[in-house]
């Protein structure tokens, strides 16, 4: 996968990961956790994108998406820990998740 590519799947997730953090500010029932992991997934995703435009270095990228990926699936954890939540919350948060195990699957 070239480097425009991934940019371009990291602006996507950066827009999903804004849409979910929007979502759970509304959101009475999201719990701490869940806002902080949402919050950390938005400052990881600003950090890989300035890593993109410096680096072109596969290992450093990968360790971006890994941490970016790992985040994501303790929101996601997070998300399925809370009966009540907005569904709108849910899915934005569980589509960053699908976005990030697919990119992640796809640079191993």
């Amino acid at each position: 996968m070239e480097i425009s590519q991934i940019r371009q799947q990291l602006s996507q997730v950066d827009q999903i990961i804004n849409r979910a953090s929007q979502a759970i500010k509304k959101d009475k029932a999201a719990p701490k956790e869940l806002k902080d992991c949402v919050q950390q997934l938005g400052s990881q995703s600003r950090q890989a994108q300035q890593t993109l435009k410096q680096v072109q270095d596969a290992e450093t990228l990968m360790q971006c998406i890994d941490d970016l990926e790992k985040t994501s699936d303790r929101a996601n954890q997070a998300c399925e820990n809370v009966r009540n939540l907005d569904a709108q919350a849910k899915t934005a948060v569980h589509e960053v998740y699908l976005q990030l195990s697919e990119l992640k699957e796809q640079l191993h």
